[in-house]
């Protein structure tokens, strides 16, 4: 088995309940991510959106996912 094939990574949705997520569901989300952080658009989206501090949040899930 490679490394974390078999490991869920734990997210918080809105109310605060913690997610598991899968392999296939964090390879999509890696790749969204890594798309988005790329694009200043996608980074300004973020800002907008969800405020400045969350660029930083969606920097560190997204080297998360990358582990």
């Amino acid at each position: 088995m490679g490394s974390g094939e078999g490991i869920q990574l734990g997210l918080s949705d809105k109310t605060g309940a913690l997610m598991m997520i899968n392999k296939k569901e964090r390879q999509i989300l890696r790749n969204i991510l890594a798309i988005t952080m790329k694009s200043k658009g996608g980074k300004a989206y973020i800002a907008r959106n969800f405020g400045p501090e969350y660029v930083e949040i969606a920097e560190k899930l997204l080297e998360a996912l990358e582990d």
